[in-house]
């Protein structure tokens, strides 16, 4: 049973207990990296990305880190640049979501993005702004790195995540990304 409350995703007690037994009765409670690549992700972890709209002085630091602190991993680059296959988007949309990912085809097959984040949301429920825009920001990211939405409390990619308080990528979604790019990885655009 997942409520809502402040924004946030809190699960009932009753699913904590639920959770709670099958990761004492399955020995597989942990998933592989493997189970939790987004298959519309970008091809490659080193992706160019465009800020389509412009935005006030309450959204520069954390719209800035978030691509720096994914940008920290040894296997990922990410860079902001005009004319880029993603595009970020900031405005009020009527949807519930934070923020959404989405992915297309252009070019005879080269992946680009849309991410929006959706500031009337984000301002109804946040109680600390920056760090809220930061973590939405750095999760939309991470669907570009093809880390898909997961249980895991300790991950930047989990939806029960506090916005307000988890704005990092953690050590569960480091192991993902370390896990999806093994081979082929190049640092260059």
């Amino acid at each position: 049973m997942l409520k809502r409350k402040s924004g946030t995703l809190h699960r009932g007690a009753a699913g904590a207990v639920a959770v709670g037994l099958l990761v004492i009765l399955s020995p597989w409670a942990a998933a592989p990296a493997w189970a939790h690549k987004l298959q519309i992700g970008q091809k490659w972890s080193n992706f160019s990305y465009h800020h389509v709209t412009g935005y006030n002085d309450q959204w520069e630091a954390p719209m800035t880190k978030a691509p720096e602190r994914w940008s920290n991993h040894d296997r990922v680059a990410l860079r902001s640049a005009s004319g880029a296959n993603c595009n970020v988007k900031v405005g009020r949309y009527g949807s519930s979501r934070y923020g959404t990912y989405y992915s297309y085809h252009v070019n005879g097959g080269s992946t680009g993005c849309y991410i929006t984040l959706n500031a009337r949301t984000i301002a109804e429920d946040s109680h600390r702004f920056q760090n809220f825009v930061h973590s939405v920001f750095t999760h939309e990211l991470g669907h570009g790195l093809s880390l898909a939405d997961n249980e895991h409390n300790a991950s930047i990619m989990c939806e029960c995540r506090d916005r307000d308080t988890m704005t990092r990528r953690q050590s569960h979604d480091n192991s993902d990304v370390t896990s999806y790019y093994t081979t082929g990885y190049t640092r260059r655009f």
